[in-house]
């Protein structure tokens, strides 16, 4: 599914680089070693604005400190289940708690790493809050106008694509 209101990045240094590789680099990072699949980027970074599609299975985590704003790790639940699934070392079946815990886990693991690095580079700290996790066929998400979603397309070898999605205060 690739939402029709993506927009290619039209000033790419309004987020910043270093902002958005920190997060890519820590799901990277966080998928080869906790999860044993390869992943890379899959396409040029996009923006949304105002309401728009996500893929299934959603997790959403709060940043505040120097760096302020949001980060959402959204893609297909089958890919989902195959990720977490491995993070575990069981079979996932069912969308319950269960992969909803363990999803929330792997993105807390990801903004972890990533405000580590952000607090290097911004001369401050950064806290996350706790991940929330949402899962339903058509998801919508909206955002404020004046705080528009960079997204980096993703993909896990043999697994299917996913999103990192990145709103800032400021942007």
């Amino acid at each position: 599914m690739v939402p029709p209101d993506v927009a290619p990045v039209a000033d790419r240094a309004a987020m910043g680089f270093t902002h958005i590789n920190a997060f890519v680099e820590g799901a990277v990072r966080t998928f080869e070693q906790m999860c044993k699949v390869s992943t890379e980027r899959d396409g040029e970074l996009k923006v949304r604005r105002g309401m728009f599609d996500t893929y299934d299975l959603v997790g959403l985590i709060g940043l505040s400190g120097s760096v302020r704003g949001a980060v959402m790790l959204s893609m297909p639940i089958l890919t989902g289940k195959r990720l977490v699934s491995k993070f575990l070392g069981e079979t996932i079946r069912e969308t319950g708690p269960e992969l909803m815990d363990a999803y929330g886990e792997l993105l807390n693991i990801i903004a972890g790493a990533a405000s580590a690095e952000l607090a290097k580079m911004e001369s401050g700290s950064v806290q996350i809050s706790l991940p929330a996790v949402f899962i339903g066929k058509d998801l919508k998400t909206s955002g404020q106008s004046n705080r528009p979603w960079i997204v980096i397309p993703m993909r896990m070898e043999g697994w299917g694509k996913y999103n990192i999605e990145i709103s800032r205060e400021g942007v």
